[in-house]
C-alpha cells in the first residue's frame, strides 16, 4: 500500500534534530508513527530549515513542497520571523510581511490542492539566550511573539485553516504548574518531551483534516 504523504514546514523546530534529540524523537517522526496506527501507511516530510522565516520559505515553496505532492502540509513558522537580534528594537520581519506571507502559502498550496494546516509556535522559555540583552531583559521571551502568534490565529480564522495552537497548548501547560522550560533544551528549541507535547496539540487536528 502507498504511504498517504504529509509534509510539515518550517525552521529549526520542525528540522528538530539536534544535541539531545534523535530523529525518531521529533514531531514528525512522532505524528507518522501515530497516524499509522490510525490510518494505515502514512509518510511524513520533514521539511524544517533551520533559522528560516516566512520570507524566506515562500520561495521555495514549489520546489520543496508542492512538488512533492503531499496530501496535508503544516506551516509553524514565527520564533525567526518576530526575533529581535541584539542592538535592535525590531523583529527581523515585520508583522505585515509575515501575515502576507502566511496567507501566501495557504493561498499556493489550496492552488495546488494540497489542504494546508497552520501552527503557532511554542513560547520561549527562561533559559533563551536573548533574555541577556535589551529589549528582552525588559520584557520577558516572548513579548516580541506573542503579536505573531496572534497574527497565525487571525489567518487561520480569516482563510479558515485548521490550526494547531502550539503556543495556547504550552501556556496551558504553565497555568497547570508544568515548567515549559522541562519541554525545551536551550529555553528555544524543544526536547524529545517538548516534541511529544507538540505532536499531542498536533494529532487530534490532523486526524479531523485527514478523515474529512
Amino acid at each position: 500500500m502507498t504511504p498517504r504523504r504529509l509534509l510539515c514546514l518550517g525552521d529549526s523546530i520542525t528540522r528538530g534534530t539536534r544535541l539531545g534529540v534523535l530523529a525518531r524523537q521529533t514531531f514528525c517522526a512522532i505524528i507518522q508513527r501515530e497516524l499509522s496506527r490510525e490510518l494505515g501507511p502514512v509518510a511524513v516530510i520533514n521539511a524544517g530549515v533551520g533559522g528560516e522565516r516566512t520570507d524566506q520559505a515562500l520561495p521555495r515553496l514549489q520546489r520543496d513542497v508542492i512538488a512533492r505532492q503531499p496530501e496535508l502540509v503544516t506551516i509553524m513558522y514565527g520564533t525567526n520571523d518576530a526575533a529581535v537580534d541584539r542592538g535592535n528594537t525590531e523583529s527581523r520581519l515585520a508583522l505585515s510581511l509575515y501575515r502576507e506571507n502566511l496567507a501566501g502559502m495557504v493561498r499556493k498550496l489550496r492552488e495546488a490542492g494540497i489542504p494546508p494546516v497552520l501552527m503557532t509556535p511554542i513560547p520561549l522559555g527562561r533559559r533563551f539566550d536573548y533574555l541577556a540583552w535589551s529589549p528582552y531583559r525588559e520584557h520577558g521571551p516572548n513579548w516580541a511573539m506573542w503579536p505573531y502568534v496572534k497574527a497565525v490565529r487571525a489567518v487561520a480564522v480569516e482563510l479558515e485553516v485548521p490550526l494547531v495552537d502550539n503556543f495556547g497548548a504550552w501556556a496551558e501547560r504553565a497555568l497547570l504548574g508544568e515548567d515549559l522550560d522541562a519541554l525545551m533544551i536551550d529555553g528555544c528549541h524543544p526536547n524529545p518531551a517538548g516534541h511529544e507535547a507538540i505532536a499531542a496539540a498536533m494529532l487530534p487536528v490532523l486526524l479531523r483534516t485527514l478523515k474529512q
